[in-house]
């Protein structure tokens, strides 16, 4: 059941970072953006974010099944906080830049 748990949830966390993230462009220059998002790469922040956040309240070992539910649903609300924040910053005009 983790498994299958897991990587259901590792493909709608992909997706959702496909759908938020990467439509939204950081640098003008396609070739900057590319090479920011390779060397600051916005998902390995959002994964340390999250898994802090997690590792506050879910100690491992407690049930794997719940810490990767835990993991989605705070994944989630993170990727659309940092959606909206980069939307905010799109609108005002300082990105990309």
């Amino acid at each position: 059941m983790y498994k299958t748990l897991s990587g259901l949830s590792f493909i709608v966390r992909a997706y959702l970072c496909y759908l938020t993230i990467d439509t939204i462009p950081i640098m003008e220059d396609e070739f900057l953006n590319t090479v920011l998002l390779e060397t600051v790469s916005l998902y390995t922040i959002l994964l340390l974010v999250t898994y802090g956040e997690v590792s506050l309240f879910y100690t491992k070992g407690e049930g794997a099944i719940l810490g990767t539910i835990f993991y989605f649903i705070i994944y989630v609300i993170n990727v659309g906080i940092m959606y909206a924040i980069m939307n905010m910053l799109t609108y005002i005009g300082i990105l990309p830049i």
